[in-house]
């Protein structure tokens, strides 16, 4: 089976050096690189034409949005797989592939990990349900990048929906669900990514997005069961890490949690407390 690894890029020149170089590092070896560049001005084209040997297609045009180019790679694309790694984006490790293509299943549309988030300190865990559901998405808890689809779904269901400016991957994700679309999880991180996108410096205009596409897909009375269940859901995952806390801290000596609170305190008072989801 063969990947198309996608990736859209504007004036990113470094972050396109590390996308494209997690690609060539992959152990698995059936993978086409596309590039879609939207006519960067940064030394981009400098790179793109040095890594020419190993990317089987690319253009560089400018384009109207992140799922114009989207679609546009989807286009250029001859995989039976497709991932959507834009530049900074970077597979977590040099044979993912290898595990993600491990079993074939030909009734599965979509396999999809969790994923690692770069921080200031390092490195967050985004962590993915066990079970793939349109509600996996209604807080954004399943990152694009650590989802692989299978071409076939964009020839059945339509593109993405470029009416929507951020969130049209989640729109897709939740349109190939209610259609029946079966998904595989895997048991590992696929995709390291940098944070910072417009889905978390736009909060407003992602909430808006996310309410049409819920709009859409539920309507108003299944929307209001989704807010709650969406409030439940984060009690839930609150009260497991505070239950994980107390256990760790039972088997830690008495200086130790004092001082982990106190650093807990002072991260709490500086705005230095990671953000968990």
């Amino acid at each position: 089976m063969k990947l198309s690894v996608i990736t859209v890029n504007l004036n990113h020149r470094a972050g396109l050096e590390e996308t494209l170089a997690s690609v060539r590092a992959q152990t698995f070896r059936d993978v086409e690189q596309i590039v879609v560049d939207g006519g960067s001005s940064d030394g981009s084209l400098d790179v793109i034409r040095a890594s020419a040997p190993t990317i089987a297609r690319w253009v560089s045009e400018p384009d109207s949005g992140i799922y114009n180019a989207m679609n546009k790679g989807i286009r250029m694309a001859s995989g039976d797989y497709l991932l959507f790694l834009n530049s900074g984006d970077c597979l977590a490790a040099p044979d993912v592939l290898d595990g993600v293509f491990r079993e074939d299943d030909p009734d599965c549309g979509m396999i999809y990990g969790d994923t690692l988030r770069k921080t200031s300190g390092g490195e967050e865990l985004r962590t993915t349900p066990g079970r793939l559901t349109p509600f996996a998405f209604y807080k954004f808890r399943v990152c694009h990048q650590s989802v692989v689809y299978r071409r076939s779904l964009f020839e059945t269901h339509g593109g993405y929906d470029e009416s929507f400016k951020i969130s049209a991957d989640a729109e897709f994700n939740v349109r190939c669900l209610r259609a029946g679309v079966k998904a595989r999880r895997v048991d590992f991180p696929i995709a390291r990514y940098e944070g910072g996108g417009v889905s978390a410096t736009a909060t407003a205009a992602a909430t808006a997005e996310n309410n049409r596409i819920w709009q859409r897909h539920l309507g108003p009375g299944i929307l209001e069961d989704y807010d709650r269940l969406a409030a439940l859901d984060a009690e839930c995952r609150r009260l497991k890490r505070a239950e994980d806390w107390i256990e760790e801290a039972k088997r830690k000596p008495l200086w130790y949690n004092v001082a982990l609170v106190c650093k807990w305190r002072w991260d709490r008072l500086t705005g230095r407390m990671p953000t968990r989801r």
